[in-house]
């Protein structure tokens, strides 16, 4: 087929492809066609090329393009795709007939692709790849070709003669997007990241290229393109397209063409020489675009000019040229006319007395947002000088004072009303910040100077000012992951304006005490005045006292109150001493703690108000120590229309947890000023926020949708936190065992009956389905209420935190309950939940097909044995039981997991049980692993479970519970769970971490049961050996060591040297140490029996395929290392030698093969 045929057919492909006309199966055929046109680039490129620039004679002589632009667009693809691939000779061809292209289309024709961008920038980008391929050898003229056409004209438009003539609009348009292209191609920052190390090389070689033959040329064409446009911006061009408009550069042209060019000014000023960019003449261009009148049409030019100077002054160059550069820029004086500028322009919106054109506000935004990245640079430079040690002390001097400067500019843009000019300068702000730690740091911590510590109130009230929420702002408290674009940002401009706080906090505690107090103290006394306040006052006052801990860096008691040097060197000497912190005055935060606590804010009538309140609450728990009289009035203002009973359903979520955590924080002041009665009546304010809810849409009324309902976030995640301080509550009343208990089966007996009513052993209807999902939530609610309780293995009696009456600041009651503070397990409360497991577990089993109840259960069983210890270990199997009929790959692992925590902290106490489960839970474990592996996830299934199963083998054996392993009941099974360690460590897609793992069981294990053999006793009399007697150590597993000789001896020679084992992975190395040591280990052990079997059974069979000396090495490096860790490195290199000597035996094997099969 000739080149006009399959042009033709390809343009027609494209045709149908694109048109919603077309037939399915036809458009799935035109795909199909323009693929192998593609992927048969190196045969279909010159069709494609014909393709883009084959013309034809129109009507009334006018010339154009034969096939339509998307047929032009695939070809223009396709040859830039083959280009890698081309011949010089097809290079060279492809050169020609693009240059005649462009002389053609903007000079001859002066067309310009009538406009069209896609078209203008595919053919711009294809010959910028050939500019990859053949510059500077092939086609070095590549940019004085498009430089000689900025002035030429097609005959039909020629200007009047003027020396020089005026720039070609169309032209210079060509120019400034391929100069933009080939900058990107070649110096892009983001590019660069996803190029291979030769293409980089490539990029370099070419931009060394153009710094040494074309860089001049090319900045004095940009710097004529942008001279002519501002001439031009302000000669308006007519309405309809004449001769004149088609010369020169002047009005909209002339404001897109000086956009463009100032945005490749900055393309180009951070790879070319510095000198050509930055001169009096060039520097007065940009000023001057900068400065440009302030209206729309001019913005864009003079954002573009911010760009551009932002790119200057980051440029790399010594601290004497950029200083000298600043200056002649005079940035604060330019920065502040824009500032004042805005200002004005701003204050004329505000009035509606804008003028005609004039930007709009989102402008003017976006435009402040460029001028602050300005200062922002400037100042990040000028830093970077006072910090570089290759700078003289006068330049370091210079910048100082330059950044001093600036100040003013600084601290107005981080008040700015737009939020983003304020984060715009923030790498400065906490830059400079950085500099004076470091500053106090070299100086040994001397106070700051005044003129220092003016800076820092300054900005320290300005950024306090910039936290607070504006007048029209919504407060709303938004979920996890569902707040806006507008929430997130003003979140992270506080997060950084906190972050001015804490650095000015390190460089002068007091004074920003002092500065925030006076934002705090004031408002709160307002407040206890009766005034009237906006909530974003209040809310501003309340978050800087959450912040004030952090900031000064005190946690604990220490944090509130005034302790004298001598009491804290007197705690850290004497062990048993104890400091009486509230025998001492209240620091700053604690005075402020009283203040707002005393006041009352909580009532504030705002959501806002109530949350910060809590949050400080629970932060600043410790207070409550020094000031236990507060808990009486915190507790019913967390239970009330403020708290924990808000309408808002994400503040009352939130509300839940920050209750949880304060009472788990606080439990022991509660304690001590709690009454038992107060605590009954709290609980009772609580019931009516227990009622759990389950939804399920009937589109989710499946297994399926029961897994994915059950594992999102919603509301009865909240109620959990709830029923966690719900348990903790009734725990204090240890001292009240008969309410204790009543209340605990108040709390628990509605959620099982509930259960209970809600048993489904199968499901078929949405109903169905929804009463699972309740069953799911009733069981982890009833785990829940166990966490509150304290870990059996931690009860002890909590002494009183503040004794009655010992602070001046304390007034309120005691219970004087502490001397039952805390129980045993034997409590009585801990049958009551050893009933309500009985309960959970009978319901499970009913339900034991849904693998959501199975989850429950095993989540709910693992919170309640936390907390009763040895009661409930009994009714394991029963779990078990629950779980195993139905489990999968992912529950094995985590059962096993949470079996072996039992099995480490209960040890002996669940040995009974241990031994009953074993050999269910090790079937189940051998099922799956028999499973075959089809992809990705089965193989880290399986992986999983094997990680698991060794690691649940070593909880057993370090609880010295490895008895159980050779039990009656499981006997007759060891040598198949002996053997199943060896097997899956020698399975070829075992990973090294799990094979390490297996290593370390059979180190443990040959620890455990490995025993020296039978010596002869030494005769007493005559101090010779006596044969006749046997000194014989038992081992728990006789012939042990036969199975390690005949199973795991050539496992550790073998596995190391398979073709995918990797001793430089850092895994493998471990692994490594493991095998070493166990060689070792037996060795140790059994002595010249080792040595025996080595040399007679296990080291003749590598004969075939060992390198001869190979097996005498190994087995002497065994018998001399002292230890498995001295081992570890010889047997490394022998692997090495081993492995290298292996793949050359393989080559010569291969090798032979070949010429076997030629002869």
């Amino acid at each position: 087929m000739d080149l006009s045929s399959l042009s033709a057919q390809i343009a027609s492909a494209c045709q149908c492809a694109l048109s919603p006309s077309s037939a399915p199966a036809q458009r799935q055929e035109a795909y199909t066609f323009l693929q192998r046109v593609r992927e048969a680039h190196g045969e279909t490129w010159q069709a494609c090329l014909a393709l883009f620039l084959e013309r034809h004679d129109g009507a009334g002589g006018q010339t154009g393009y034969k096939w339509d632009g998307d047929a032009r667009m695939f070809g223009v693809q396709v040859v830039g795709e083959s280009l890698p691939h081309l011949s010089a000779e097809a290079l060279a061809f492809v050169q020609q007939s693009l240059v005649e292209y462009f002389q053609q289309e903007y000079i001859t024709y002066g067309k310009a692709e009538n406009g069209v961008a896609y078209l203008k920038n595919a053919s711009v980008h294809l010959i910028t790849v050939l500019f990859v391929h053949t510059y500077p050898q092939q086609f070095s003229s590549f940019f004085s070709t498009f430089l000689n056409l900025l002035r030429l004209y097609s005959p039909s438009h020629q200007p009047a003669p003027t020396t020089p003539p005026p720039l070609n609009p169309l032209t210079a348009d060509l120019l400034l997007r391929l100069l933009h292209d080939v900058s990107d191609e070649i110096s892009d920052a983001q590019l660069r990241l996803n190029k291979l190390p030769h293409r980089l090389a490539k990029d370099t070689e070419l931009r060394d290229a153009v710094r040494e033959h074309d860089a001049p040329a090319i900045a004095s064409s940009i710097w004529e393109i942008i001279s002519e446009s501002l001439d031009g911006i302000s000669t308006p061009s007519s309405s309809s397209t004449t001769l004149d408009d088609l010369v020169g550069l002047k009005g909209k042209r002339a404001r897109d063409i000086l956009e463009m060019a100032m945005r490749v000014v900055g393309d180009y000023v951070s790879w070319i020489d510095i000198n050509l960019i930055v001169t009096p003449s060039t520097i007065a261009l940009l000023l001057r675009a900068l400065n440009l009148p302030s209206t729309s049409e001019a913005l864009s030019i003079r954002t573009a000019a911010a760009d551009a100077l932002l790119e200057t002054i980051s440029k790399g160059m010594p601290p004497g040229d950029k200083l000298a550069l600043l200056s002649v820029l005079d940035i604060a004086s330019v920065l502040g006319r824009l500032v004042e500028e805005r200002d004005a322009s701003m204050l004329q919106l505000a009035n509606g007395k804008a003028a005609a054109g004039a930007p709009s506000d989102d402008e003017m935004d976006a435009f402040a947002e460029k001028f602050a990245k300005l200062l922002n640079g400037v100042g990040c430079e000028l830093c970077k000088i006072c910090e570089d040690n290759n700078a003289s002390n006068e330049a370091k001097s210079a910048a100082s004072v330059s950044t001093s400067s600036i100040f003013p500019l600084l601290l107005r843009l981080l008040t700015d009303q737009n939020d983003q000019v304020a984060m715009a300068i923030m790498p400065f702000t906490h830059t400079l910040l950085s500099r004076y730690k470091k500053d106090k740091k070299r100086s040994q911590n001397v106070p700051l100077d005044a003129e220092r510590s003016a800076f820092l109130t300054a900005l320290l009230k300005a950024a306090i000012v910039k936290m607070q929420y504006k007048p029209d702002d919504e407060w709303m408290l938004s979920k996890d992951g569902e707040e806006d674009d507008e929430e997130l940002a003003f979140l992270d401009l506080r997060k950084n304006l906190r972050q001015i706080g804490d650095a000015i906090a390190i460089l002068d505690p007091q004074l920003y005490s002092e500065v925030v107090q006076s934002t705090i103290v004031p408002t709160i006394e307002a407040f206890e005045q009766g005034a009237t306040l906006p909530w974003q006052r209040l809310e501003l006052s309340l978050y800087l006292l959450y912040g004030f801990g952090q900031a000064i860096l005190v946690t604990g008691p220490l944090a509130f109150s005034v302790v004298p040097q001598g009491e804290l060197d007197r705690a850290k000497k004497e062990a048993e001493y104890r400091v009486d912190y509230t025998a001492f005055p209240l620091s700053t935060l604690g005075e402020l703690l009283l203040r707002a606590c005393r006041a009352n804010v909580v009532e504030f009538p705002h959501p806002s108000v109530a949350l910060q309140f809590f949050e400080i609450t629970v932060r600043y728990s410790d207070f409550f120590r020094l000031c236990p009289e507060f808990i009486g009035r915190i507790l019913p203002s967390f239970l009330d229309e403020h708290g924990l009973h808000q309408t808002d359903e994400t503040i009352q979520a939130r509300m839940f947890y920050l209750f949880s955590r304060f009472i788990h924080q606080a439990k022991h002041i509660v304690q001590t000023r709690v009454s038992g009665q107060v605590i009954q009546e709290i609980l009772s304010r609580m019931q009516d926020l227990l009622t759990i809810n389950a939804e399920l849409d009937a589109s989710d009324a499946s297994v399926e949708g029961l897994v994915k309902a059950a594992s999102t976030t919603t509301f009865f995640d909240a109620q959990l936190y709830l029923l966690e301080s719900i348990g903790t509550l009734i725990w204090i009343l240890n001292q009240m065992p008969d309410e204790q208990v009543t209340l605990l089966r108040a709390v628990l007996t509605p959620l099982l009956s509930e259960l209970q009513a809600n048993v489904r052993p199968t499901a078929s209807s949405a109903a169905d389905y929804a009463s699972v999902l309740k069953a799911h939530h009733l069981i982890m609610a009833t785990g829940n209420v166990a966490k509150g309780f304290p870990d059996a293995t931690n009860l002890k009696v909590t002494p009183t935190a503040t004794p009655s009456g010992s602070s001046p600041r304390s007034s309120g009651p005691s219970a004087n309950i502490s001397a039952a503070m805390a129980r045993s397990t034997s409590g009585v409360w801990v049958e009551v939940f050893k009933e309500a497991t009985e309960s959970m577990l009978a319901a499970a089993k009913s339900m034991s097909s849904f693998v959501v109840i199975r989850d429950a259960v095993r989540f709910s069983f693992n919170r309640i044995v936390a907390t009763t210890g040895p009661a409930v270990l009994h009714l394991i199997p029963t779990l078990i039981d629950v779980l195993l009929g139905e489990i999968t790959f992912p529950e094995l692992a985590e059962l096993l997991s949470f079996v072996g925590l039992l099995v480490a902290k209960y040890k002996t106490s669940i040995l009974e049980v241990l031994d009953t489960l074993l050999l269910p839970v090790f079937n189940r474990v051998f099922h799956f692993l028999k499973q075959p592996i089809t992809g990705t996830d089965d193989e880290i299934q399986h992986a999983t479970l094997r990680r698991a199963y060794f690691n649940f083998i070593l909880s057993i054996t370090s609880s010295n519970l490895q008895q159980v392993f050779y039990s009656e009941k499981n006997q007759s099974s060891l040598s198949s769970i002996l053997s199943s360690v060896t097997h899956y460590i020698a399975l070829d897609n075992a990973q090294i971490s799990d094979q390490r793992f297996g290593f370390i069981v059979l180190n443990k294990l040959l620890s455990l049961w490995v025993v020296s053999p039978p010596v002869p006793a030494t005769n007493a009399s005559s101090g010779q050996p006596n044969t006749a007697v046997l000194v014989m150590e038992e081992s728990p597993v006789p012939g042990f060591e036969t199975f390690l000789y005949s199973s795991a001896i050539p496992m550790c020679l073998q596995v190391p040297l398979r073709p995918n084992f990797d001793l430089l992975d850092a895994q493998s190395f471990q692994m490594m140490g493991e095998i070493a040591s166990l060689l070792k280990g037996l060795y140790l052990k059994r002595g010249d029996e080792f040595t025996q079997f080595m040399m007679g059974e296990y080291l003749p069979t590598t004969n075939g395929w060992w390198p001869q000396g190979a097996a005498e090495e190994i087995l002497n490096e065994i018998t001399n290392a002292t230890d498995g860790k001295a081992l570890k490195k010889p047997l490394c290199e022998w692997v090495r030698k081993m492995r290298r000597a292996l793949a050359q035996a393989r080559q010569e094997v291969a090798a032979n093969n070949n010429n076997n099969a030629e002869a």
